[in-house]
This record gives structure tokens, C-alpha cells and sequence, in this order.
């Protein structure tokens, strides 16, 4: 085991959460969120950090997605900004890195589902495409297509495009920011505000998705994929579970979802380019963040977040249908989990506490028959024991065939650490 080094500090008055990391052909490639207050809300960007050498030592902490926002402050109260959270990282069959991050426009999110607008269309079918849908203040709807035009119900062209993240232009002129309300704010640094625009889009959660080609050293603007993966009965919400995705032997990318009504999963066969997604995963008695691994197989397990003994689910079909699978024997309280294989190991990383304390890495082993026909996962007694401390959120990664690393909260809202160990 390495000494823990602290990746993402409470410095500068940057509050750090939500720890997700991968090996990008040799490079490791460390993301979170940073926010100001530490809360699940106001102004939030995502961050990376990378490491050339199996995570001895890192660059420094680079913003990769930053909202829109009319006030940045460390207020806990401060809402005047859109966010985002939750980055969930795969790297693809060539070699791309694509990470994907829930996006919520001013508001609390899901800790004040009030003012989420669960009634309000956010996309309609134009011209064979899912378009945005964004609203003036006397609730007449526009459509933005495509090459971000401005049409009304009517069909008509507007004066009005939309460029970047949310941000409106009539003609030349900028008119502000579709994910804002009211006026124009002030920053507490050198952070660039801006003020609501006209024309709204609904207040809901959003899926954004940015890529990097050059492990991690420059990353593509964020695009919102919500319309091609969300369905009508998902209300306002629909959220990245955080951690990894996974990139199964066929080539097939997996990302775990989540709604209000269930786990989703969504999936890609072209690198990332487009995006499919399956039913409801129904059995595995969670509504909330999963993680999921490949056995020898091709089968796929999950993993959920619940009390007690964690839920779990499998898919035969490489992550198109799932059925309820034997819960591990292990007990966790109520946190996000992440999972990862090794040989013929599966690590699951989890607080063991009776709240989110004592972290562990749990380890189960494959078995065979003797015929050496894959059979299961047997979950053994041992732990790897990470600290026992306050343990949170966590995401592992495996370095190279005999050493894996973990990225784990280690303080609330302030302070996330990597740690190695060999196996």
C-alpha cells in the first residue's frame, strides 16, 4: 500500500466531492467536482488532474466544464448559479476518454424538487430530430435546432440563436443565459458572471457528455445528449450514477443511470458517438447510484447504494436486460459504491461503518466448474482495509495487472485522496 496523497484539498476556498478516475492508455486521469460551498448546489465545475507515472505524482487541478452562473460565492445559500455534478468516466475502444456529468440549471437540483418543472416539455421531435425546447415568460414555447436556431411553434425563424452552454444571442447581440433567472450577479473572484436571457429552458436535471482524445490534457466543449436517452415518464430527473462507466471485450460502452422511478443504463457502440438506452433495471431494489463490472463470461453484474446488504442485478446481453442477481454478503450504510476487476478478483470499494466511516474494499473471486466453465461470484471474508475515517464516495482503477488505485472522499466536502496497493 502507497502513502495517501490528497489529489483535491479544501485550498482557495474550493470545496471538492464526487471522485472519478480512469488508465488512459498508461495515463491516469483523476476528475471531481469543484465547488465553493461544498453543497450539492450554487457553483459547481468539474476538475482534472492526470499522472504519468501510476500516481506517484499529478499535474494540477484544470477546469474541464464550468456553468453559467449569476453569483459565485461560498455562501451555503447561494443558488444563483447552474451546476454541474456527478462526472462518470470510460475510455473507449480508441482510446478516447468520454465523461458524462448531470447538469441542473439554476436551482437546488433534487434537494428542492419544488421548483424543478416536471410538467414542462424539454424536447420535441423536428424535422426527424429531438430538439431543446425553451420558453419566454408568457410560456410560449421555441425550438432550437440543430445549429442552434431559434424557431417558434409557428415554424418561423427567430432573431435568436443559441451558442456554448445556454448562451443566447439575438442577432449579435448576447441577451444572457437560458439556465439563469433575474438580473446580472456578482462574483466573489475572478469567475465571469452573467444574467438570466428571455427565453428559459425548463428546470430539470441534463446529461452532458465531454470527450478527450489526448488522455485528458484538452477536452471538447459539453454537449447535452438528454434528448437521445430520455424518456417521457422520467419526470425532471435523470441523473449520472458517478464513479466509472465500463467498456465491456465486445467494444460496447456501459454508463449507469438513474431516475426517480429506477436504474437506467445506457450504452454506445461507436466510441461515445451516439447513445442507446435500455428499460428499467427492475430489480435491483435501488432508485439510486450503481456501479457495474464484466465477468469472464460476458455477463454483467451491478451493484447499488442501499442499507444493509447491497442490491445487485445481472445482464446476459451486454447491459441491454438485467435480472435480480444474489446480493453480496457485505453491509454497507447508504453510499455510492465502485467496482473493479482484477484477474480473477472483483474489488468493491464501500464505507463499512454504520455511516459513511471505515472504508473497505471487499473482495470476491471467480469460480469455475470443473470443466472450467465460469459459474459466479463468490464473495470471500477478506477486506483491504482504506482507512477509518469518514469514507465516502470512491473509484477504482486499475493501474496495471498487479496494482490498482482508489480515489476516495476522505473528509466532507473538502479533501479527496489516492492511495495504491498491490494485489
Amino acid at each position: 500500500m502507497s502513502d495517501a496523497k490528497i489529489l483535491f484539498g479544501k485550498d482557495n476556498g474550493f470545496e471538492y466531492r464526487i471522485p472519478s478516475i480512469v488508465n488512459a492508455n498508461g495515463v491516469l486521469v483523476a476528475a471531481a467536482d469543484n465547488g465553493r460551498s461544498g453543497m450539492d448546489w450554487g457553483y459547481i465545475e468539474v476538475c482534472v488532474r492526470r499522472s504519468f507515472d501510476g500516481g506517484e505524482t499529478w499535474s494540477e487541478p484544470r477546469t474541464v466544464a464550468a456553468p453559467p452562473a449569476r453569483s459565485v460565492s461560498g455562501d451555503e445559500e447561494n443558488t444563483k448559479s447552474a451546476f454541474f455534478i456527478d462526472p462518470c468516466m470510460a475510455v473507449a475502444p480508441n482510446g478516447d476518454i468520454v465523461m458524462l456529468v448531470t447538469f441542473f440549471p439554476e436551482s437546488k437540483g433534487v434537494h428542492n424538487m419544488k421548483y424543478l418543472e416536471k410538467k414542462k416539455i424539454a424536447f420535441t421531435r423536428f424535422d426527424g430530430i429531438k430538439c431543446p425546447i425553451v420558453y419566454d415568460r408568457d410560456g410560449n414555447y421555441f425550438i432550437v435546432l440543430d445549429n442552434g436556431a431559434v424557431i417558434d411553434k409557428g415554424k418561423a425563424k427567430t432573431a435568436y440563436n443559441l451558442k456554448g452552454i445556454g448562451e443566447l444571442y439575438k442577432g449579435e447581440e448576447y441577451v444572457g443565459n437560458i439556465y439563469l433567472n433575474g438580473a446580472q450577479g456578482k462574483s466573489d473572484g475572478e469567475t465571469e458572471t452573467t444574467f438570466g436571457a428571455p427565453l428559459k429552458s425548463p428546470k430539470r436535471s441534463y446529461i452532458f457528455l465531454l470527450k478527450s482524445s489526448d488522455n485528458g490534457e484538452t477536452w471538447s466543449e459539453p454537449v447535452d445528449i438528454t434528448p437521445h436517452i430520455l424518456r417521457e415518464d422520467d419526470g425532471a430527473f435523470i441523473g449520472v450514477s458517478p464513479g466509472c462507466g465500463l467498456t465491456t471485450e465486445t467494444g460496447r460502452m456501459l454508463i449507469p443511470l438513474y431516475t426517480e422511478n429506477g436504474t437506467v443504463c445506457i450504452y454506445s457502440d461507436n466510441n461515445g458517438e451516439s447513445w442507446l438506452r435500455n428499460h428499467r433495471i427492475p430489480y435491483t431494489g435501488n432508485k439510486d447510484e450503481w456501479t457495474m463490472i464484466e465477468a469472464p463470461d460476458g455477463r454483467i453484474y451491478g451493484y447499488g447504494r442501499d442499507d444493509g446488504k447491497i442490491p445487485a442485478t445481472i445482464s446476459f446481453d451486454h447491459g441491454i436486460t438485467w435480472a435480480k442477481s444474489d446480493r453480496p454478503p457485505i453491509k454497507s450504510p447508504k453510499c455510492q459504491k465502485s467496482a473493479l476487476v482484477m484477474g480473477d478478483k472483483v474489488l468493491l470499494s464501500h464505507p463499512s461503518g454504520k455511516e459513511r466511516s471505515n472504508g473497505v474494499i471487499s473482495i470476491g473471486e471467480f469460480s469455475y466448474d470443473k470443466r472450467n466453465r465460469f459459474r459466479g461470484i463468490k464473495w470471500t471474508e477478506e477486506e483491504i482495509e482504506v482507512n477509518r475515517s469518514f469514507f465516502a464516495y470512491s473509484c477504482l482503477v486499475k493501474i496495471d495487472d498487479k496494482t490498482f488505485g482508489i480515489l476516495y472522499e476522505n473528509k466532507p466536502s473538502g479533501e479527496i485522496v489516492f492511495k495504491k496497493y498491490e494485489i
